[in-house]
């Protein structure tokens, strides 16, 4: 048999599905303590993961989950009710699950202790008269009289086997296996059963052979004779255990219906003799293939290793970079057919890249759905009663900035709640409800993402963030003093900053909103803040769709060419040095009434130009988006708007401020991309 090793990967992924299931229903749960459908949820998950790492061999997560169960049946019952005890119990437990599967996952055993947990759950359970018992999957276990249905043929060898196994007073059964609907990996099933079973007896035979399972070249169902010692209930129990084995009939061996050995002359009428005794279930277990898995089989959802789908990424980017350069050559040879392919070319790649792109994208729940446990027990340790209100968690994003948004959404929430919504009492007063809302948005904007935190809490007050920025140290009283109230609202973006009086698990270090910034800038986000004192603030976070094939501007700076992404670009414009204007020695231009600063890419990014401009001289600007402010980028010329792959720098060059990446052009030529936020 295979090392079970290799499935590895699949349980940590499967586990982490079953651990966010359990969080979201257990918090169901506290809310509808009497719902059977969240219970049942529960326990399905729950007993997924026990037969998951009882076969891997995780015994104390399968001694957890056990405990869980029991204590889950009873509370199916309606003999034990969903107190806050039992509610929080539950909660320990899947954190204590969750640190048992990374502890898996990287490779240590022994650091994580159930047995006090384990206990606690056996005492809830032991307090109640009913006896704590275990939900069954649908199953057959037929009494001790031989059955006439057995759809095993046996040879003359194996028949000797049988009949020596029970002379030796062993039990002989026929156990037929069925699986799910939509099963994915049934051969990984089938491993894990006949691992099972190998543990339990001896197998004597399959149906279909061996090789057939290890090659998922089955349907719903397959057929195992087993001679043990063990009953047919404790055979029943081992292989219910197992994720996605939705049934199990066990079948007392008759060899008197299997000693006639198997030829092409007398198969047909075995077959016609089965047929005879074969009820309907039976029969639709004769067919080779199953008409529901064969129906299903073009909606079957495939898991694939995030590394793969990074390169083909990769392929796809190499193949837009070599077709720009078929794109040049044809431009420059002016050859017809060379033109018409390369526009075909052009189209598939297209087609191919918005394919690929599709895989990589994954709905932003996948990060949504860890923030109402979170929001429960923070509302729960500062007491206050807070709603979080999800919406929009279908938005789908790459899969790379999927992977950096969680931690920035970790610290807004904290802030909302901590420092935002008041306590009952204080809402009471003002004429708020005392239950305070959170609201956590996710929705697309043209090639964008926009996700916002709101709360309608205390809002933030200017005088407080003046005070607080100036008892640290953060700013002087002249710069207080020639900053406007958006201005004073973004100090709370600076290092160090907090209003909390006291340090706190939650808040006070001043690293939070920091943190959240640089995380955002550095994914080519913008940050905004709105705050209304008394009625609560908005923080907004725009997001590109993806981090790898974007669309660009390339400009050039003297010698060297430079991409800008065109998602920060509001436009381009003409000027001439006359058009320049300084205020408070910058340089700046005016622009529909509107004073933006001008930066020079040269002076900017030390890069040797000719010496100053003539008079009317005409100068290009590109109006970029730079956070929550437009400034102008100063260039000597446009080359155009294309179609780039984004390179990663490398470990060495990580890190440059002013330079977001690098990308390759058709004729070879690197050129840097330029990060906007970086150069305002």
């Amino acid at each position: 048999m295979i090392d079970v090793n290799q499935y590895l990967g699949i349980f940590l992924e499967e586990s982490r599905e079953h651990l966010q299931a359990l969080n979201r229903c257990v918090l169901d749960l506290e809310h509808e303590p009497s719902d059977l459908h969240i219970l049942d949820e529960i326990f399905r998950s729950a007993h997924t993961i026990k037969g998951m790492s009882a076969t891997m061999g995780y015994a104390e997560i399968a001694e957890l989950t056990h405990e869980m169960e029991n204590v889950l049946d009873l509370l199916r019952k309606g003999t034990l009710t969903a107190h806050t005890d039992i509610i929080d119990t539950l909660f320990q437990c899947v954190d204590r699950l969750e640190q048992l599967v990374e502890e898996v996952a990287n490779g240590q055993t022994g650091g994580v202790d159930v047995s006090a947990l384990s206990a606690k759950l056996a005492s809830l359970a032991r307090r109640e008269i009913a006896p704590p018992t275990e939900m069954k999957k649908p199953v057959s276990v037929a009494d001790s009289a031989p059955s006439t249905a057995s759809r095993m043929s046996l040879n003359d060898t194996e028949t000797e086997m049988v009949r020596t196994a029970i002379s030796q007073g062993l039990q002989v059964f026929e156990l037929t296996i069925g699986l799910r609907q939509g099963t994915l990996l049934k051969s990984v099933r089938a491993y894990m059963a006949m691992k099972a079973l190998d543990e339990m007896g001896d197998v004597l035979k399959t149906d279909p052979v061996v090789e057939d399972l290890e090659k998922d070249n089955f349907g719903q169902e397959f057929s195992v004779l087993l001679v043990t010692d063990n009953t047919s209930e404790k055979i029943q129990e081992t292989i219910l255990s197992i994720a996605e084995i939705e049934k199990v009939t066990v079948i007392p061996f008759s060899p008197s219906i299997s000693t006639i050995t198997e030829s092409i002359k007398d198969k047909a009428s075995i077959i016609a003799e089965s047929s005879a005794t074969m009820g309907p279930a039976d029969k639709g277990r004769e067919q080779k293939t199953d008409p529901g898995a064969a129906k299903n089989k073009g909606h079957a959802l495939l898991r694939v290793d995030a590394e793969k789908l990074d390169s083909l990424l990769n392929l796809v980017g190499e193949l837009v970079i070599n077709k720009t350069r078929l794109q040049q050559i044809g431009l420059s040879h002016q050859l017809q057919e060379l033109s018409e392919a390369i526009e075909q070319m052009d189209r598939v790649t297209t087609d191919l890249q918005s394919v690929v792109m599709k895989l990589r994208m994954v709905p932003v729940s996948q990060v949504f759905n860890r923030f109402p446990r979170m929001v429960r027990d923070l509302s729960h340790s500062l007491g206050k009663e807070i709603n979080l209100i999800i919406q929009g968690e279908e938005t789908e994003l790459d899969r790379t900035v999927i992977d950096e948004i969680g931690d920035p959404l970790v610290h807004l929430l904290r802030n909302s709640i901590d420092h935002g919504i008041e306590k009952m009492e204080d809402r009471t007063a003002a004429g708020k409800n005392p239950v305070g809302e959170v609201r956590l948005i996710a929705r697309h904007e043209g090639n964008n993402v926009l996700l916002m935190v709101t709360d309608d809490g205390k809002g933030m007050k200017t005088d407080v963030i003046k005070q607080k920025a100036l008892e640290k140290g953060l700013v002087t009283k002249a710069e207080l003093d020639i900053m406007d109230d958006n201005d004073i609202m973004k100090l709370i973006f600076l290092p160090g900053f907090s209003t909390a009086d006291t340090v706190t698990d939650v808040s006070g270090r001043g690293v939070g909103m920091d943190a959240v910034r640089t995380k955002i800038e550095a994914l080519g986000g913008v940050l905004e803040l709105d705050s209304t004192s008394g009625q609560g603030t908005r923080v907004r976070i725009r997001l590109p769709l993806t981090l790898a094939i974007i669309q660009a501007l390339l400009v050039q700076v003297h010698e060297e060419t430079y991409a800008i992404p065109l998602g920060s670009i509001d436009s381009t414009i003409n000027i001439t040095p006359e058009d320049i204007r300084t205020i408070q020695q910058k340089e700046v231009i005016l622009l529909r009434g509107q004073i933006i600063p001008l930066v020079r890419l040269a002076r900017s990014l030390g890069v040797q130009t000719a010496a100053g401009f003539g008079e009317g001289q005409e100068l290009y600007v590109v109006i970029v988006q730079a956070g929550d402010h437009k400034i102008g980028l100063l260039v000597d010329a446009l080359v155009g708007q294309q179609e780039i792959v984004i390179k990663s720098l490398g470990k060495i060059l990580r890190g440059i401020r002013q330079i977001a990446g690098a990308t390759i052009l058709g004729d070879g030529q690197v050129v840097l991309i330029l990060d906007v936020n970086a150069l305002g």
